[in-house]
């Protein structure tokens, strides 16, 4: 059984957790890009290695890009909208 964590944010958390999720955004991002031959596995082995505040950076990293994504795709819809209206 793998030791738990506090996180920054307050989760309790193991370092098999974070690396799923860590590869689950990992798929998620390429899921939009191509199909299931993208897939990424990681290495368990060689990411036990990192420290959990390592870990937990790379997660925090990856979910800040996403949703930078996702506010960058809703401008640009939005502006497609503002563009249509003022075509009219």
């Amino acid at each position: 059984m793998q030791a738990k964590y506090i996180s920054k944010n307050g989760e309790i958390i193991d370092k098999d957790t974070l690396i799923s999720e860590i590869e689950s955004l990992l798929n998620n991002k390429s899921a939009h890009l191509s199909s299931h031959l993208n897939q990424t596995l990681l290495s368990r082995q060689i990411m036990n290695v990192l420290e959990i505040e390592e870990l937990e950076n790379i997660r925090d990293g990856l979910l800040h890009k996403q949703g930078k994504e996702i506010q960058s795709n809703k401008e640009w819809l939005f502006g497609l909208s503002q563009g249509e209206k003022g075509t009219n």
